[in-house]
């Protein structure tokens, strides 16, 4: 057992005091009749897996750049927020040019991020934790920095000539007018071979042709060598362009959007065989490793097919569908998560709202002044709907976007080698109100973002009501409260344009009744929907610390209200 503050500050976090205001901020993990759940599902089902992306999360030798051992030393403050997984991003030797999924050598750690040996110490020391690691693997591109490809570029008859996706043409017109989804054209002229290489990402990340035998064989093999080394699974990065329409059509409206969603460049039927192979793979090992996927869809049926048609392909499809919001409406979450709770076949839905490549939810959904109460909001969809909860690092001590300004000033050279508009929710971690906020002894590739001197580890570790602790109770109440781990998903008519409203019900007609103030103003819900009589309602608690009794919200809450059957 890991001995540490860290321990000691969730104890306090989750039990309730007896008198006081603060006593009812963060009551729901103190439920002294919350039980551990039974242990017969696979681990992943009701998992919470933590994003780090380890540029920024802490630098263990002062270069400025996060690496492993940076993580391993932050183990016992992993453990404090009640993970079962971490999932690490692209820490592959790499050039750069869109920081690590830009992959050079797959079986490879790049020298910033530290050595293999690194890598095994921090799988290891996270076991004793309970907490496993995810590889975030880069399925559709290599980089153009990566021998395969020198080799497939160097003549159309080498052996790996054809191991990425090349048509004929002339240098003055590509085969297709197809965009990229970082802008521009989609394919590159090679001089040296006199084709065209298609890439949907950067001209840098050609894409793998998934088709050819040896190619796939050579990925399956990477896949099994970081099983090998200890990962529980991966997270695989952009699942859905795999293949590309074999007829190559050309795109009567190539502007339009979503550039990632066309017919002829995402979801094809190839991508479900590989998916099916790679599970086979991946199901082979012990310890139920899994494939968590990047599946933009456009529907909840596009996302079911992600799944599998026998529930063979990915363990774990990421619902862009609710990830994607960038405003917080009342009517789009029911909608959204009530879809993805009973429109799914009973499949684990994957729920969050802030990652790598997009804006933070404490900026995206902030007001400017109620920013941690909305932020405690958002931490209650994701973590008290069932299924999976991802979260970001940070997100759970209010971390927000960079200023433009700051990073539009930020020099260019070997630690940023270039600009990215998503470097805005990728700024060093705040661990507490010193020099570079903890993240390193050095000056850190990326400025700390502002509003560290409140929002950090340190200061929040110390408040009993703060952001951090409340992240703390949500996972702790989806570790050990039956309730919140296993409990079936009730959707509900709040009785307020402005409340979403959903229940999670145990087999015994008792439960919690989950409701969020979506709006600046108090409201009062008069949720109906149950089936049969509605149930006799009991404790409530609110993240506010709003006082007991009926349904009124204040502005930006959300409360658990428990029930037990009316029968």
């Amino acid at each position: 057992m890991r001995n540490s503050i860290y321990s000691a500050m969730l104890l306090a976090a989750t039990i309730l005091p007896s008198t006081g205001a603060s006593a009812q901020d963060h009551p729901v993990a103190s439920r002294s009749t919350a039980t551990t759940a039974s242990t017969a599902a696979p681990w992943w089902q009701h998992a919470t897996i933590y994003e780090i992306y380890p540029r920024s999360f802490q630098d263990s030798d002062g270069d400025g750049i996060g690496d492993l051992r940076g993580i391993t030393s932050r183990l016992d403050y992993l453990q404090s927020l009640g993970l079962d997984a971490i999932w690490i991003t692209p820490f592959f030797k790499s050039p750069n040019a869109d920081f690590g999924y830009d992959v050079s050598d797959y079986t490879a750690i790049d020298p910033q991020y530290g050595t293999m040996a690194d890598w095994d110490n921090l799988v290891a020391e996270a076991r004793k934790c309970g907490i496993r690691v995810l590889v975030d693997l880069v399925v559709n591109h290599s980089s153009a920095e990566h021998a395969w490809f020198k080799e497939s570029r160097s003549s159309r008859t080498n052996a790996k000539a054809d191991w990425y996706v090349w048509r004929d043409g002339t240098p003055d017109k590509p085969p297709t007018n197809w965009k990229s989804i970082f802008g521009g054209p989609s394919w590159t002229w090679d001089p040296t071979r006199k084709q065209w290489y298609y890439h949907i990402f950067l001209s840098q990340q050609p894409d793998l042709n998934w088709a050819n035998p040896q190619l796939k064989q050579a990925m399956f093999d990477v896949v099994r060598f970081w099983l090998d080394h200890g990962a529980s699974g991966f997270r695989l990065d952009a699942t859905p362009y795999l293949f590309e329409d074999s007829n190559w059509p050309q795109d009567p409206n190539p502007d339009a959007d979503p550039v990632w969603l066309k017919p002829y460049n995402s979801q094809l039927p190839g991508t479900n065989q590989v998916l099916r192979e790679m599970r086979k793979v991946v199901d082979s090992y012990p310890g139920n490793p899994i494939l968590l996927g990047e599946s933009s869809t456009r529907s909840i049926e596009q996302l079911r097919a992600v799944y599998g048609k026998d529930k063979d392909e990915i363990h774990l499809p990421m619902n862009f569908l609710v990830g994607n919001i960038t405003k917080l409406d009342a009517a789009e979450l029911k909608r959204r998560y009530d879809e993805a709770a009973t429109k799914l076949d009973g499949l684990t839905p994957v729920e969050f709202f802030s990652n790598h490549d997009q804006s933070r939810q404490w900026s995206e959904f902030g007001d400017g002044v109620n920013n941690d109460r909305i932020a405690k909001l958002s931490a209650a969809l994701t973590l008290l709907n069932p299924g999976v909860a991802l979260l970001y690092y940070g997100e759970e001590i209010g971390m927000g976007d960079a200023d433009k300004a700051t990073l539009a000033q930020t020099p260019i050279g070997p630690k940023r080698p270039r600009t990215d508009d998503r470097d805005r929710a990728r700024t060093p971690m705040q661990w507490s109100a010193g020099p570079q906020a903890g993240f390193t002894t050095g000056t850190p590739w990326l400025p700390v973002a502002q509003g560290y001197r409140t929002h950090n580890v340190a200061a929040e570790e110390r408040d009993p009501v703060s952001l951090l602790n409340w992240y703390r109770s949500l996972t702790k109440l989806r570790r050990t409260d039956p309730t919140f781990r296993t409990g079936s998903y009730i959707p509900l008519d709040s009785g307020d344009p402005a409340v979403f409203a959903f229940a999670r019900a145990n087999p015994d007609g008792s439960g919690a009744l989950v409701l969020t103030n979506i709006s600046a103003t108090a409201r009062t819900a008069a949720p109906v929907g149950w089936t049969g009589a509605a149930p006799q309602f009991g404790e409530r608690s609110c993240a506010s610390g709003a006082g007991q009794g009926g349904m009124t919200l204040a502005p930006w809450d959300s409360c658990i209200v428990r029930f037990r059957s009316a029968r």
